[in-house]
């Protein structure tokens, strides 16, 4: 039986990425919010969801913003290891198994933030979970017109305010059920405002898959 190196600790592998203890070892998150992914104690919805709801159908974040995680998306994100975004967008499809929507849409990054970082981390984590799940990518599908800055440190609101008119959507998803993916789903400003303009470009329905859910801690418990 062919055996791969574990891309974290290098021991012996039955498949390409994690050996079973360091698979067990990840910060996954057992149960969760279906709209906003944060970690519950029995899956179903949180009350925050209750009072606000989200304009997406579902969400899924199946890893806590912990420790190896938060390493190898830093890493995959800001150091280029691409290898990682492989590994973390297996990971994500292997959660994602029973949906089946008719596209997947990366946040798509404006083209001077791309040309700085040199490749979309969204887009490097949608190749292998389309590949996996049999579902194409959406490359034409939304485009990324206003380069936002920075939004870490900012709240939610401020977050969705510097997001206003940042995208806009293709005609080519009219009727089509989509699933929008990032790599970290903190304050969900930012898949609000790609969901709104996919919406109101005719798409069915979306929902946002991510690696990682920012605001957990890995008890599983909302912060």
């Amino acid at each position: 039986m062919p055996r791969w190196p574990c891309e974290l600790c290098g021991a012996p592998a039955g498949r390409p990425g994690l050996c079973e203890g360091c698979h067990a070892d990840m910060p996954w998150i057992a149960s969760a919010c279906r709209l906003c992914a944060r970690p519950l104690r029995a899956s179903g919805t949180c009350g925050r969801c209750l009072r606000h709801g989200a304009p997406w159908l579902r969400a899924i974040a199946p890893l806590a913003w912990s420790f190896p995680v938060d390493a190898l998306i830093s890493r995959f994100k800001y150091g280029g290891a691409l290898h990682y975004g492989a590994l973390l967008g297996r990971l994500l499809a292997t959660h994602c198994r029973d949906r089946r929507p008719d596209g997947i849409v990366p946040v798509p990054l404006h083209r001077s933030r791309l040309a700085e970082r040199g490749f979309n981390q969204a887009l490097e984590l949608a190749r292998p979970a389309a590949s996996l799940l049999r579902v194409p990518i959406l490359y034409d599908a939304c485009s990324r017109r206003i380069a936002t800055p920075p939004q870490a440190g900012l709240a939610a609101r401020q977050r969705y305010r510097n997001l206003q008119g940042a995208f806009h959507a293709s005609p080519c998803v009219q009727g089509r059920s989509l699933a929008i993916i990032d790599d970290v789903l903190t304050t969900g400003s930012t898949a609000k405002a790609l969901t709104m303009q996919l919406l109101g470009a005719g798409a069915a329905a979306v929902e946002v898959w991510a690696v990682a859910r920012g605001g957990t801690t890995q008890g599983g418990v909302n912060v």
